[in-house]
């Protein structure tokens, strides 16, 4: 699949299933401790924060964070985008992906090199200090701190 369509799919298909679940199931809004959670969470940046502090993080992109399409944005520019490993940097307001590794659930061997790496850009939108807005290939896309 292309990188571009999986990216979307990602984002997308995992908003959609969080629609699709009735409003009495749907879990809370902020992610909860639990034992796979780590012990000590770094605390959000302010919403006034540069950008780049605010989108360090963990990140969902449905309605909740009980989900498997998190993307983590680690304050030394490395990145897990579900199951897609490689790096980010911020200018301006668009983020670049470089994606070096990925994670195959089909395939047993664990992570895969990428090679060449695949880079994808985007745009975010700050809301507050918990949520956002990925604007891809035209497409908008809310985000929301894990």
């Amino acid at each position: 699949m292309h990188e571009g369509a999986r990216f979307i799919a990602l984002m997308l298909g995992g908003a959609a299933l969080a629609a699709c679940q009735p409003d009495a199931a749907k879990p809370v809004q902020k992610a909860e401790a639990s034992e796979a959670a780590p012990a000590a969470r770094a605390a959000a940046a302010p919403a006034s924060a540069p950008l780049r502090d605010w989108l360090v993080g963990s990140w969902s992109f449905e309605a909740s964070c009980a989900s498997d399409f998190i993307a983590h944005f680690a304050a030394d520019g490395s990145l897990d985008n579900s199951g897609e490993m490689g790096g980010w940097a911020l200018a301006g307001n668009t983020v670049t992906e470089t994606i070096r590794e990925r994670y195959d659930a089909a395939a047993s061997d664990g992570a895969e090199k990428v090679n060449p790496p695949e880079t994808r850009s985007y745009t975010i939108e700050r809301a507050d200090q918990d949520h956002g807005t990925i604007t891809y290939q035209g497409r908008k896309v809310p985000m929301l701190r894990c």
